[in-house]
């Protein structure tokens, strides 16, 4: 991501032995806050327009979507535990380090094998099994860079 001149890098590696129901959980809590609120104000504003007081009306959306919000959190908490997350941010407004360029250039790479050998995967071109080895050797690469850049 770019924007006035920073270059922003994070990547979030599920970990391997998560299952698919975990996974698709953890990706709706992400997606929910933003999707919610946006939605939420425009289904405010609607709500208003058809007559509903405005307090009224986010009493009711506050009612519908905040125990949504709760189950999806509470359902994906500990996947949400197990992610690695890590990021590398240069700015245009002062001179890269070197070791600002390893860190991005280290999170590109890592993000590139996993998505390659996804598309593989996908294509039939690698096993499930050598899928899941690269897979897991991303987590571990993702988690000794984060424990790396927590120094």
């Amino acid at each position: 991501m770019s924007h006035y001149g920073t270059v922003a890098c994070v990547l979030a590696v599920y970990p391997p032995d998560s299952t698919d129901v975990e996974r698709r959980i953890a990706e709706a809590h992400r997606w929910f806050t933003p999707l919610s609120l946006g939605g939420g104000v425009v289904a405010w504003v609607v709500l208003c327009a058809a007559g509903f007081s405005p307090l009224l009306a986010a009493m009711l959306l506050v009612a519908a979507l905040l125990p949504i919000g709760i189950i999806l959190s509470r359902r994906s908490r500990s996947i949400r535990r197990r992610v690695v997350t890590v990021s590398a941010c240069r700015s245009g407004l002062s001179e890269d380090t070197a070791a600002e360029r390893a860190q991005q250039l280290r999170l590109e790479t890592l993000a590139q094998a996993l998505g390659d050998a996804a598309l593989a995967c996908r294509q039939g071109v690698i096993g499930r099994d050598r899928f899941d080895r690269v897979w897991t050797a991303a987590y571990a690469q993702a988690a000794v860079i984060a424990t790396g850049s927590a120094r």
